[in-house]
């Protein structure tokens, strides 16, 4: 982490998403992908920082990740003055051995204990000078992080609304084979998602942009492992008979608490994405 208050790289802005993992809009995730850890200061100091959910999410959800930023902005110059503190601790304890070893009198040569000297000496004046150096300009950058926090408002991302409704549709109504006759159910499932999910006209409309549909397949890859996902669902799909298969995916489910709703639908938003994701590059 940077510690010069007036540092401003410029970046585009960066979300924290909260994930449907069912039906209940109680059931959720909150996922912060791993490039933005140790960026959130600065991206809450630019105002770049986002908090994507949808349209259903309770608003605890929201606010429990508003409270875990603002003690990680508490937290930070605590931090850096504990580890201060312990080079400090350090570099006092290792002088005053020296000094002992020294006052002592031992059959060794004092090389030993004038290295310990020196050492503790040094470790001790790095551990001061880092806290009177950096510790009043991480707390100057805190400032500021907090006052972007308070500028912060989650906003309903349309992709995360869609991604939780489909899996709602199909919590409720099960199977859709009705509007499907004639074709096998992977073929309909597909049908049937790809019409719920709708992205092919969200993009058109530009309600959304691949970079959008871009960044929360990275993010939710970090999550989970959606190739996984989109493998076993398609062994399930193809042979209903595959015990196997459909326990593997019920243990998949379980591991990373989705219903096996929202794991169809993650699969599936997923295969889909990369579909469209590879067209739009060609």
């Amino acid at each position: 982490m940077r510690f010069d208050p007036e540092y401003r790289p410029f970046v585009a802005p960066r979300c924290i998403y909260i994930l449907p993992l069912a039906a209940d809009p109680y059931r959720y995730r909150v996922l912060i992908p791993d490039k933005l850890s140790r960026r959130l200061l600065d991206l809450l100091i630019q105002d770049r920082l986002r908090i994507g959910t949808f349209r259903a999410c309770p608003p605890e959800a929201a606010a429990g990740v508003l409270a875990q930023l603002d003690r990680m902005c508490d937290r930070c110059p605590s931090r850096l003055a504990e580890r201060s503190n312990q080079l400090v601790t350090a570099g006092t304890a290792l002088l005053l051995l020296g000094i002992i070893n020294a006052a002592i009198p031992d059959p060794l040569p004092l090389a030993d204990e004038l290295l310990m000297i020196a050492g503790g000496a040094g470790i001790g004046a790095a551990g001061l000078l880092a806290r009177r150096r950096n510790l009043p300009l991480l707390r100057a950058k805190t400032l500021q992080a907090q006052e972007g926090l308070e500028r912060l408002a989650p906003v309903e991302q349309l992709l995360l609304t869609r991604i939780h409704e489909a899996i709602e549709a199909r919590s409720a109504s099960g199977n859709q084979d009705a509007n499907n006759a004639g074709l096998d159910s992977f073929e309909a499932e597909s049908r049937w998602l790809v019409e719920c999910l709708d992205l092919h006209q969200l993009l058109e409309s530009e309600r959304i942009t691949v970079e959008l549909l871009t960044n929360l397949i990275e993010a939710l890859s970090g999550a989970f492992p959606l190739s996984r996902f989109l493998a076993l669902e398609l062994k399930a799909r193809r042979d209903p008979t595959n015990v196997k298969a459909r326990r593997r995916r019920e243990r998949a489910a379980e591991r990373f608490e989705l219903s096996a709703d929202a794991l169809t639908v993650y699969a599936e938003f997923y295969r889909l994405a990369l579909q469209i994701t590879s067209e739009r590059h060609e």
